[in-house]
């Protein structure tokens, strides 16, 4: 249809165009549901930027916690069973699971997979020390027994918690009585005929695979190869997903057909409105304004919008669902610092007919790439230039911009000390005031001259 190719031409006019000119990006992959049908399923720069494969649309992405919507719809299928029920204690189910905090006993199924269980989150996924077997989701759930909860489980409070979704994994294995990950594959990749598609990364086609980048400063700003995957089984359930834009198109369209996909059905209509209702307020951000049964729920441009979000060491992710327009967009990065919002939305933009001249990027970014390749002076230079319009030269508003702390943080994680310092000099330069970036800087610089 014509439509279809004019939007098709465009989106890869203006794909194209960002990748070319954001520096620090390595590959993207975009897959684009339109009218209740797959349109658009491309990748763009490499699987690796070491080798320079290009990315396209078959590639593998690890999707980090958009694999929570899978928990989920995993769930409800048990509830349609009757082998679960969502208000009943996870302690009826995982006998073995219990906190320090003896409010434990409380918690439901219901409010582990609406982030309300007042449960804390991880801050170690063990990417460098994986556990490979299957018994490696029910130790992780035993190992917990020391936390304590963060408030009463039955308020209704909302707090983000990827430990809540290892233990619904380890449910979905005892309820099924088989691996989570090989429910997940024989009753819903399978089922969708995402064939490539797993929570196993040893199990894929390899070659498949895009290889996760983070943030360097040598020689140049940009991607850098990250020597450590994200894969854990003691962490599946909350991250490990691995799947294609190609693939990815066919669960946004059984989520638009309220839970079919051509005659294949992985959940009832019910089931698709229960875990999109409203449960309690989230995010204060477009559509992750409220949190429903692991899915998130908002606005965009006046339409109600279903999303999950996801970002691991070498891997961002995002998938938007306007269910009244018929359209979902799923874009798939595999660097861990980019922004994706600007091109998530330059995207429904389109597909909602608007004109979209440029998808905006990161000034900040680009600034820190002039100053590795031309130096402080110049790179302060394009900065002054930029900041008399950003919007013409396409950067993102200020306010919503990574700030230099941020890459400065970031290439502190990765080890790189000098270049970090360079950053917050600059920074200091820009801003001379800024006594946050003051303190950040000092006991850099005295670290390295006591090196």
């Amino acid at each position: 249809m014509k439509e279809y190719q004019t939007i098709t031409d465009q989106l890869d006019r203006l794909l194209t165009e960002y990748m070319n000119k954001d520096k620090a990006a390595a590959g993207m992959a975009v897959g684009i549901v339109y009218n209740h049908e797959p349109i658009y399923a491309k990748g763009f720069g490499v699987k690796n930027i070491e080798t320079g494969e290009p990315v396209d649309g078959n590639t593998l992405f690890h999707m980090a916690s958009i694999s929570k919507t899978y928990v989920a719809t995993a769930v409800m299928q048990l509830v349609e069973q009757g082998r679960v029920k969502l208000d009943e204690k996870v302690t009826a189910y995982l006998p073995y699971f219990s906190l320090q905090d003896e409010r434990y006993r409380e918690i439901t199924v219901r409010q582990l997979l609406s982030h309300t269980s007042g449960m804390p989150d991880e801050d170690d996924y063990e990417w460098d020390r994986p556990q490979l077997d299957e018994g490696a989701l029910e130790r992780y759930v035993r190992s917990v027994s020391h936390l304590n909860l963060m408030w009463d489980p039955g308020i209704g409070k909302y707090e983000y918690s990827n430990i809540g979704f290892e233990i619904l994994g380890d449910l979905i294995a005892k309820a099924s009585g088989i691996s989570f990950e090989q429910y997940m594959k024989e009753h819903i990749l399978s089922v969708l005929q995402m064939n490539n598609s797993s929570y196993q990364q040893p199990d894929v086609d390899q070659r498949l695979l895009a290889v996760p980048h983070i943030m360097g400063m040598s020689p140049s700003f940009g991607a850098k190869v990250s020597r450590i995957y994200p894969y854990n089984r003691a962490h599946g359930p909350s991250s490990t997903l691995l799947t294609s834009a190609v693939e990815s198109c066919l669960y946004a369209m059984a989520y638009l057909n309220r839970g079919r996909l051509g005659e294949r059905r992985i959940m009832q209509e019910s089931s698709v409105d229960q875990v999109w209702q409203e449960v309690a307020p989230a995010d204060d951000f477009g559509y992750f304004r409220q949190i429903g049964l692991s899915w998130f729920m908002g606005q965009y441009k006046g339409f109600k919008a279903k999303a999950h979000g996801g970002s691991d060491t070498g891997f961002r992710s995002n998938l938007v669902i306007l269910p009244e327009k018929g359209i979902a967009v799923t874009i798939m990065f595999n660097t861990d610092y980019l922004g994706l919002h600007s091109v998530n939305n330059a995207i429904l933009d389109v597909l909602l007919g608007e004109k979209v001249d440029v998808i905006p990027r990161s000034l900040t970014m680009h600034v820190a790439g002039i100053l590795a390749e031309e130096g402080e002076d110049a790179a302060a230079h394009a900065y002054r230039v930029a900041m008399n319009d950003r919007a013409a030269q396409g950067f993102v508003p200020a306010e919503i911009d990574f700030s230099y702390r941020f890459i400065a943080q970031r290439l502190l994680n990765n080890m790189e000390t000098e270049h970090a310092i360079k950053i917050l000099k600059l920074a200091l330069r820009l801003d001379p005031d800024s006594e946050e970036l003051r303190l950040m800087l000092e006991p850099l610089v005295n670290q390295e001259l006591h090196s």
